[in-house]
């Protein structure tokens, strides 16, 4: 995707990352609170939303959901460590703070790609369950996909524990795609958050992002060097999918998107259906 003409920006690694990996609690709330005291979940917003899902219903060993590691759920995925989903929350929310600015009467749209257990859907539900006037933050709705059937299952049943609201208010929708392909239903997207590294960037998930969105992704070779990236879409001469006329004619473009280099990651493989 990346060529000469549009070179990739390379951001130095948050401070406040610096202090990973070292934010265990005992009880939930003193792993948010760690969170927070690390400067990782920064905003009222995303701590509030961390505060409101037990990471607890979403493991496999709920003797070990408070360490600030990643853990595996089975199938070959994993549920990342606490300052990840915090980083990435944080890293979404301005994006979905613009959108609700400037449309203050459209609904936010998420995309979640390998939802895994269903945690990080869960949180990014509570964060747009309702609009919010201080500051400004839309309602919106929340599409949590996986490639794995059984993922998505274990997505639903882990919900359905203390947060099955969600499901019941249709805040959250969790199904089985291909994260390459995205999901255009839902397009265009104001966020997108992608929980696999992808071998190149995703050109089909990428013009399902809306003029303005972001998406988090990491990208590299499985079991090589990985980065996590900041994909900001910043024109439509392209087109966005979602918005009106018939998508399957809209273009590439690597001029409506700005791409960063945020840090160095270790994930496991996006996995790819066959066509």
């Amino acid at each position: 995707y990346i060529n000469k003409s549009n070179s990739i920006n390379s951001n130095p690694a948050p401070k406040s990352l610096m202090r990973a990996w070292m934010c265990h609690g005992r009880t939930h709330r003193e792993m948010v609170e760690k969170l927070a005291s690390a400067g990782i979940a920064r905003s009222p917003i995303c701590k509030e939303a961390l505060l409101k899902v037990d990471r607890k219903n979403y493991v496999l060993d709920p003797e070990f959901a408070y360490d600030d590691a990643p853990q595996p759920i089975g199938y070959g995925a994993t549920i990342s460590a606490p300052h990840m989903h915090a980083h990435v929350l944080e890293d979404l929310l301005p994006p979905l703070l613009q959108s609700s600015k400037h449309k203050p009467d459209k609904q936010l749209s998420i995309l979640d790609v390998g939802c895994g257990s269903g945690y990080l859907v869960s949180v990014f539900g509570r964060m747009v369950e309702k609009e919010r006037m201080e500051p400004k933050l839309n309602k919106g709705k929340v599409y949590g996909i996986d490639v794995i059937p059984q993922l998505v299952e274990m997505s639903r049943k882990n919900i359905l524990k203390e947060d099955g609201d969600l499901l019941e208010s249709d805040t959250v929708q969790v199904m089985v795609g291909d994260g390459w392909k995205g999901y255009p239903e839902g397009a265009p997207y104001n966020a997108i958050h992608v929980g696999a590294a992808a071998a190149t960037f995703p050109k089909n998930l990428m013009a399902q992002l809306a003029v303005g969105g972001v998406m988090v992704i990491p990208v590299g070779p499985d079991g090589g060097v990985q980065y996590l990236y900041r994909v900001e879409r910043v024109g439509d001469d392209g087109g966005v999918v979602g918005i009106g006329g018939d998508d399957s004619k809209i273009g590439f473009l690597e001029e409506d998107f700005k791409v960063y280099r945020v840090l160095g990651v270790r994930y496991v493989p996006l996995v790819r259906t066959d066509d």
